[in-house]
């Protein structure tokens, strides 16, 4: 069948093209379209950021939503079937109980604010997980971006490092992709386990097959052709892609981009600090991270699973024995090596999962899926030490002071990273959408 006369072919990839991704799919990488955001991002039709108390955000992220009663807000006070097993503890602000699955962060609780009265009517962990890390609620029309993604397009471009400037450790969290704007802005997943012997990130480093004197040929190989592949339109992603396959290229061989993720080349009585665990030495490869200039690193705290902190059986000896003593160890030596670093004033630190757990203990011994209460931790950025926002009522069920809502907290975490959450992006199809939707950022942290 012919082509009407007002119809064009469709050219289909170049041999150049094909020769372009070859040389960066032989790595399994997409970091040309990691890079293309820095291009996006430099629009200068895209609304501008204002000052900023922090340049970079850690986000730990416990996969599964953590039981809050357990952790951040017992109530010993409650029956027993929903005080559960475990003692609260002093901290180093007086009148603060947590419980003792946490020793460490009890002695740092006054650096950083614990918020105890986060709410959402969402407890499905899909949707919950998009309403927590994006600050709306999930629409059957449209995926949000996540705060990392959001981050990404507004600051990435202004980067003058080589990295990306949204990396997941070791992987991404459900709902922290780049939803309706470009996957160019999706994180960039290091795809390992830094605690492991001889650690590699996934996508920066070429197969041992593969040379560094083998990529460079394939480089020259790919501006050989330079003048045979004129057959797409010009746009200002085509005309650029050169660009991108040349910072690509730069990437992969950046001793600088390289040397951020050597976590080796750290004293072993630093990684002993953090404890030898992935949680520990995730968290150290953050403050490598945000001390080289990326803006947002999101560490995927999922236990042993994909959703460690669901815990609707063995609650107690599992939070216990596995979850709770690597992010407590971690955490409480992140927040200590970013202070000592001078670091902390402008790193925004959080903890949270995407919801909290039944204060009624199942008969499986396990808590079951909560949206209306939950707990996290601010620290960081100026945000006040020994503060506690909020409280639940007696059985943690719902809060019974300042609520807060993941809309509030996504306002909050934006306002500190001097992005403006009353900006707009454009969907695909051109609608203006709010950053964030019906909220009030948290005073006290701003």
């Amino acid at each position: 069948m012919q082509n009407s006369a007002n119809e064009r072919p469709c050219p289909g990839p170049s041999r150049r093209d094909l020769l372009k991704v070859g040389m960066l799919s032989a790595f399994g990488l997409g970091l040309d379209d990691l890079l293309r955001h820095r291009a996006l991002a430099n629009d200068p039709s895209r609304k501008k950021t204002f000052a900023a108390r922090a340049q970079s955000c850690i986000l730990i992220w416990q996969a599964g939503g953590p039981s809050h009663i357990d952790t951040l807000d017992p109530k010993p006070d409650a029956p027993k079937d929903v005080k559960g097993e475990f003692k609260p503890i002093a901290t180093s602000v007086p009148g603060l109980s947590i419980s003792e699955v946490y020793p460490n962060l009890a002695r740092i609780m006054d650096r950083v604010t614990l918020i105890r009265s986060m709410t959402s009517p969402e407890a499905d962990h899909d949707r919950a997980a998009h309403h927590l890390l994006t600050g709306y609620r999930p629409s059957p029309a449209l995926v949000y971006p996540s705060y990392g993604s959001a981050v990404n397009k507004m600051r990435g471009g202004a980067m003058k490092s080589l990295l990306p400037p949204y990396v997941a450790v070791p992987d991404a969290p459900l709902f922290s992709s780049s939803g309706y704007l470009t996957p160019a802005y999706d994180p960039f997943a290091v795809g390992g386990d830094p605690n492991t012997a001889g650690f590699r990130v996934r996508d920066l480093t070429p197969p041992d097959r593969l040379t560094l004197e083998r990529l460079r040929r394939r480089r020259s190989m790919v501006k050989s052709l330079d003048g045979f592949s004129r057959d797409l339109s010009e746009t200002p992603l085509t005309s650029s892609r050169d660009k991108f396959a040349d910072q690509a290229y730069e990437l992969l061989t950046s001793g600088e981009a390289q040397a951020a993720f050597k976590i080796d080349e750290e004293a072993a009585a630093t990684r002993d600090r953090y404890g030898r665990n992935p949680m520990g030495q995730s968290c150290l490869l953050a403050r490598r991270l945000v001390e080289r200039g990326v803006a947002f690193v999101t560490l995927n705290d999922r236990g042993t699973g994909l959703l460690g902190w669901d815990t609707h059986q063995q609650n107690f000896p599992t939070i216990k024995n596995t979850l709770a003593p690597p992010i407590d160890q971690g955490l409480s030596a992140l927040l200590a090596d970013l202070s000592e670093r001078g670091l902390l004033d402008t790193t925004l630190v959080i903890m949270m999962g995407e919801f909290g757990r039944t204060p009624k203990i199942n008969p499986m011994a396990g808590r079951d899926h909560h949206g209306r209460a939950n707990s996290l931790i601010v620290a960081g950025a100026g945000v006040p030490g020994g503060l506690v926002i909020g409280r639940t009522d007696a059985k943690g069920d719902s809060p019974a002071d300042r609520p807060v809502t993941p809309a509030d907290l996504a306002a909050t975490i934006y306002t500190n990273l001097g992005i403006d959450p009353s900006g707009q992006f454009e969907t695909p199809d051109g609608q203006p959408i709010r950053l964030v939707d019906k909220a009030q950022a948290i005073r006290e942290l701003i």
